[in-house]
């Protein structure tokens, strides 16, 4: 028997136990495995493959594999996907509730409602963190819009610690899933804001899949100053755009323009060098 194997055996047998002091813990995951198999069936329609899916103790998980190399809006219909069925099967299991008095219905209503806007908080690693970086994108910077959700998500988890301590203050009881939510908030948030420079690269891969399945990519163009280095200038390039640099000095002259296949090349070859060394150095070779 296998490590992977082991583990999920465990998370069932625990996830038994747990369910045999409270029924509302089954209840509530059933609908987070159902809130994630939406996410999967949607990314599945509109043509992303999986990896390695997995079943485990907090829900489902799945690996898509080429999420990037689609557009936003269909990203977006991916990430949207989990909160929009749990508000469907609210609005459905209250016109049921009206007929039918169940407390599973009411206990089920009250899961998707909370699943709806708990998963749009603008927090890593929930939908709505994603669906926000999303748009935020489409007005600035994808770097620029990382950094504003990772702000937001750091106080996202600011208020969950301050709710833990209002709780044990006031109503002397201490709400350990807010201390654990916070923590868990900010190293996804970290990882996300380490990992902001490697995502620019690996997309700049992914976009030439984007152009080949799409047949199309937006453009974008900046000015930048030519003592900026290689390194800053690819901190602006724009993760789903084909990005053109104009290269201006102190006088506002164009001095070269650079686009962003050569400026990966150029980072290959000669390092962080600035600009003005690296235009001296295509003078040179020319």
């Amino acid at each position: 028997m296998n490590k992977k194997t082991k583990i999920f055996i465990a998370e069932i047998v625990l996830i038994s136990i747990i369910c045999s002091y409270n029924n509302i813990f089954l209840l509530a995951f059933l609908w987070v495995i159902l809130h994630e198999l939406s996410h999967m069936i949607v990314a599945s329609l509109i043509g992303c493959k999986f990896n390695n899916i997995q079943l485990h103790i907090f829900g489902a998980k799945a690996e898509l594999l080429d999420l990037e190399e689609f557009t936003d809006k269909k990203k977006l219909l991916i990430y949207i996907a989990g909160p929009a069925f749990n508000g469907i099967m609210a609005i459905i299991l209250f016109i049921i509730g009206l007929n039918i008095k169940s407390f599973i219905i009411n206990e089920s209503i009250n899961l998707n409602i909370g699943l709806v806007f708990f998963n749009l908080l603008p927090a890593y690693p929930l939908d709505g963190s994603r669906i926000y970086e999303i748009l935020l994108s489409k007005r600035m910077l994808y770097k620029k819009a990382q950094k504003i959700m990772s702000i937001v998500s750091y106080c996202m988890a600011a208020f969950c610690f301050a709710t833990a301590v209002v709780g044990l203050i006031f109503l002397h009881k201490f709400n350990i899933s807010s201390v654990i939510a916070g923590i868990i908030i900010i190293y996804i948030t970290k990882c996300e804001s380490r990992d902001t420079m490697y995502i620019i690269m690996g997309n700049i891969v992914k976009k030439r899949k984007s152009l080949i399945k799409n047949n199309y990519i937006d453009n974008k163009t900046l000015s930048v100053y030519y003592k900026n280095g290689l390194v800053n200038v690819l901190g602006l390039v724009d993760r789903n755009k084909f990005n053109t640099f104009y290269v201006l000095d102190e006088e506002m002259k164009l001095l070269y323009i650079l686009n962003e296949d050569e400026l990966i090349e150029a980072l290959k070859i000669h390092g962080n060098i600035t600009l003005q060394e690296y235009i001296k150095e295509r003078h040179g070779s020319l």
